[in-house]
């Protein structure tokens, strides 16, 4: 079994070791909504204990896209046909740190890398669709995916959420398209905010917390920093400590007041710089490539 350190003893995923491991989430497992998120690992010996890292499903910015697209292709190829899908039918996200969704339509599917979308598609960091057999595709490493479903309207969405998108409240912003473009209610979606960095890990600058307590209000700001010792480079303590953010708190506050039930909220309890010997974590400095969370437009199960 690949080695988890966990926040505390919540488990919402279950781990699958059948081709490329990933993690998937209960919650949408018993909504029979197919859904994952990567590790490094290529593939992983249970018996022996260890496994293959290096998976690569993102084209990095240092990387030419035309020599690094068709394996990160075929990688996500493999994922998406684990899941009874195919890159065919994938539409992704741009990674720019905003709260913009786009609704997917048919011709926005395919095979995409960040090079080529479309503008209507650049600068874009969440999806909506009510698509039969739609592949939602976000990229991230500390940055938490949050995965929506609708078992009612038969909708997805999916964002990526860093502190930006977060500060922007884009859970809720891709809600407001699922209801305005689909007919959805806000009672009926299930939302599980995905593995990323945990409060202990996210230092942030004092500007940070004085953003989120001009927009969100000092109370909610207050609820999602702490205050935690800090030091120099050299040693020297850091008078008053630096902030820290509570992104799945945050994230969690987002889709309560947007009027996701709270039995119908998963949060994940993984960090990804805790685990960086498993994930991909921008600020343990282990950024060789990126994970990637998967939706699938497709409905099975009952709770």
């Amino acid at each position: 079994m690949i080695d988890l350190k966990f926040s505390d003893d919540k488990r919402i995923f279950s781990l699958h070791n059948k081709g490329i491991p990933y993690l998937s989430v209960d919650l949408l497992d018993r909504l029979g909504v197919p859904n994952l998120y990567t590790t490094r690992y290529i593939s992983f010996d249970e018996e022996r204990g260890e496994g293959v890292k290096g998976l690569r499903l993102a084209v990095m910015k240092t990387e030419d896209p035309e020599e690094a697209g068709p394996l990160v292709k075929a990688n996500r190829d493999i994922l998406a046909r684990q899941l009874g899908s195919s890159i065919e039918f994938e539409c992704i996200t741009d990674q720019k740190h905003t709260n913009h969704v786009h609704v997917a339509s048919a011709e926005d599917l395919g095979p995409w890398i960040a090079s080529n979308k479309p503008l209507h598609r650049q600068f874009v960091d969440g999806v909506v669709t009510d698509i039969p057999g739609v592949l939602l595709t976000a990229f991230g490493g500390d940055c938490p995916p949050v995965y929506l479903a609708d078992p009612v309207r038969k909708a997805i969405g999916l964002v990526h959420a860093g502190w930006r998108g977060t500060f922007g409240r884009i859970p809720e912003v891709a809600i407001a398209h699922m209801v305005v473009k689909f007919g959805c209610e806000p009672e009926n979606i299930y939302a599980a905010v995905g593995p990323g960095i945990c409060r202990d890990c996210y230092e942030m600058g004092d500007e940070v917390y004085e953003q989120f307590a001009s927009e969100w209000g000092q109370s909610d700001a207050d609820r999602i920093f702490s205050r935690y010792p800090a030091f120099q480079i050299d040693g020297t303590e850091i008078k008053g400590g630096k902030y820290h953010l509570d992104l799945r708190e945050a994230n969690r506050l987002t889709l309560l007041r947007a009027g996701i039930p709270e039995d119908h909220i998963a949060i994940s309890n993984i960090c990804t710089k805790c685990n960086a010997d498993t994930f991909y974590s921008y600020r343990a400095r282990r950024m060789e490539n990126e994970q990637v969370a998967m939706l699938v437009n497709r409905f099975g199960g009952g709770l």
